[in-house]
């Protein structure tokens, strides 16, 4: 996760992009491609953001710098793309948002083809550094592209399609970045990213019309939900699951190879088992959260399974179902942790700040990332690879004394009320 939150908030009845009110119009064939094509943008972007993940025994061996060392690429990108979300969403709110969408997508095809260049670890976190400065503007802006190229009734389905792409990343895009670079190397999954990026670029130019900037916020909106206890509370479980998730997944590869002596090819399936069962944790997260009047209950349980996958795969033993049946575990929690603490965050805050609060969210996400990874680097420098597995588990636990003083509304949020807000 990684993931891109979604920010929701109330809006009146928008227009398309041929200016029809998107109450009456029909989305037609043309506009579906478009979405599917951000969504695409999306996948490529996540896929960047996570690769690094499964590759880091080959990156580090190739580099000639220690597995922690090579995971600061992952802290480096997260910081970035954490700390410079809301600073890139003010200094760009007057931008045509395809034109933002365009500059994303050929500054992600440069970042990588860096990385697929870097013969040094200089150059690699240059590469890193590239990318990590731009991606935080991409949550701000993609579920407001994707609304707008459609009819009122379709936004919700829109969003779906567009932020499948998150899925579909931890599904293939991660699995198959690590199965390639166990054949060709590691530089050849930068490499076609880079090309999948050039590629996306030319379908946004052709498919999508022109979406002049509708709002922006500024930098004061930030300081009322700061002041706000309920919205730091939702922040702090935020951090803590999401640091307690990369402290171990992003070291899962040199886990999966020194800890339990599975070959490189088979890492790639295991990957991909934790994916698969991530889409479903997606999807039935939604049902969850209809079954419960308070969040707290759902975060308190799903976070406990998450506890559970990892420590499952810690256990001794050569079993791949096992180890299978723990990323299984782990990776349906995670996958359903963000949307309930999405829900969460829409509920603690208000309604009219919901770009605002979505940018606070980007922000401790993907720091959480950082520092996710920057912790288990340090644990599996200092005590081997099984450490970022424990600490990873510890921080998970450590959120749980958040959610139980957690206090949210306690209305069911329902889809249809809310539509993505654009940057």
């Amino acid at each position: 996760m990684t993931a891109g939150p979604r920010g929701l908030s109330q809006v009146a009845p928008t227009q398309t992009a041929d200016h029809t009110p998107a109450a009456t119009a029909k989305t037609t064939p043309r506009k579906w491609m478009a979405v599917a094509t951000v969504g695409v943008a999306v996948f490529a972007v996540t896929t960047t953001e996570m690769t690094p993940m499964g590759l880091l025994p080959s990156i580090a061996g190739d580099l000639h710098v220690s597995e922690g060392q090579a995971g600061l690429s992952v802290t480096l990108y997260g910081v970035l793309a954490g700390l410079l979300a809301p600073a890139t969403t003010v200094l760009t709110g007057r931008i045509d948002r395809r034109t933002l969408l365009l500059t994303i997508l050929a500054v992600f095809a440069v970042g990588n083809a860096l990385s697929a260049a870097s013969h040094n670890y200089a150059l690699f976190m240059v590469s890193r550094f590239t990318c990590g400065l731009i991606h935080g503007l991409m949550w701000a802006i993609v579920a407001g592209v994707a609304i707008r190229l459609v009819a009122d009734r379709d936004a919700v389905r829109a969003t779906a399609v567009v932020f499948s792409g998150i899925s579909l990343a931890l599904v293939l895009g991660v699995p198959c970045s690590a199965f390639l670079g166990s054949i060709l190397g590691w530089r050849w999954a930068f490499a076609l990213l880079s090309a999948l990026c050039a590629l996306t670029f030319v379908l946004v130019r052709l498919l999508l019309p022109a979406l002049p900037s509708q709002r922006s916020f500024a930098f004061s909106d930030l300081v009322p939900l700061l002041k706000s206890k309920s919205v730091r509370r939702a922040l702090i479980v935020t951090a803590g699951v999401v640091i307690g998730n990369y402290s171990a997944y992003t070291y899962i590869a040199p886990f999966l190879s020194g800890a339990r002596g599975i070959n490189d090819g088979l890492i790639g399936a295991l990957l991909l088992s934790y994916g698969i069962a991530g889409v479903a944790g997606n999807f039935a997260s939604a049902a969850l959260l209809n079954r419960f009047r308070t969040i707290r209950p759902v975060l308190a349980g799903l976070t406990v399974v998450m506890t559970a996958g990892v420590l499952l795969m810690m256990i001794p033993t050569y079993s791949l179902l096992v180890i299978a049946l723990g990323m299984a575990v782990w990776g349906a929690a995670y996958s359903a942790l963000p949307v309930a603490l999405q829900t969460l965050v829409l509920r603690v805050s208000d309604k009219r700040s919901g770009e605002a609060t979505t940018s606070l969210y980007v922000l401790v996400f993907n720091c959480a990332i950082a520092v996710g990874a920057l912790f288990g680097g340090i644990a599996i420098d200092g005590g081997g690879p099984r450490m970022p597995m424990l600490a990873g588990a510890m921080f998970c636990a450590a959120s749980l004394v958040a959610i139980c003083v957690i206090r949210e509304a306690t209305e069911t949020v329902r889809p249809e009320r809310f539509i993505p807000q654009d940057g």
